[in-house]
């Protein structure tokens, strides 16, 4: 990525903070519909992890010496601290926690879906994919973990031989699975208020002994 600040480093910054805001959902939803309050939890996941991005324009927050480096801790702090929430949530609530967790994630795919169909190209597989890009939280652009192997108008799919989240929730004694289920439900979600006439799927195959996930977005 470039050493100075420009348009994909706001992009990269919008993504984390939409990924923040979920998180932020998450524990309000849990308090309302739980009535309970977490806050402990909250506060000893963030003292141990970090907290979330403060409420400040990118130019008055990054350390424009290492770019990079700033953004790709704050994704790491992001998904680790709510890998960690999550998995907290469900050992002290359940299934009843975790279907709290699910509604979330729903409920913001569909308002993002919603705005992705106002503002974006959805007309495709294609756009559907790369306006989902805008959205979801998928490392860094240079990671380049989507390999792209059917692209046609009306399907799209991609293969990950390297999951970028698996090792947050790893660290966090969480499992990956949870998260694997947890996105399903939020690109399902986006695709289908983007655009109605696509579907998601998603599955995991084991290619030589190799797992491998497999997306994909058709009519």
């Amino acid at each position: 990525m470039s050493r100075f600040l420009g348009a994909i480093h706001h992009w990269l910054f919008n993504k984390i903070r939409l990924y923040e805001e979920l998180e932020f959902k998450i524990i309000e939803n849990i308090e309302r519909d739980m009535n309970t309050d977490i806050s402990n939890m909250v506060s000893e996941i963030r003292d141990k992890i970090g907290n979330p991005i403060e409420n400040k324009p990118l130019e008055e927050l990054i350390d424009t010496n290492n770019i990079h480096g700033w953004l790709q801790s704050k994704i790491t702090i992001a998904e680790t601290r709510q890998a960690a929430l999550i998995t907290e949530i469900i050992s002290k609530f359940k299934e009843e926690g975790l279907n709290v967790v699910r509604e979330s994630y729903k409920n913001q795919a569909i308002e993002c879906g919603k705005d992705a169909k106002s503002n974006y190209d959805v007309s495709t597989a294609s756009s559907l994919y790369k306006t989902l890009n805008n959205y979801i939280l998928d490392g860094m652009p240079c990671d380049n973990v989507n390999n792209i192997t059917i692209d046609e108008e009306n399907m799209l799919q991609w293969k990950v031989l390297k999951c970028l989240h698996k090792g947050y929730w790893n660290n966090v004694n969480g499992d990956i699975n949870v998260l694997y289920e947890l996105r399903t439900i939020w690109i399902t979600n986006f695709i289908e208020n983007a655009n109605e006439e696509y579907k998601y799927s998603f599955k995991i195959e084991d290619i030589n002994g190799q797992e491998v996930l497999v997306h994909e977005i058709k009519k």
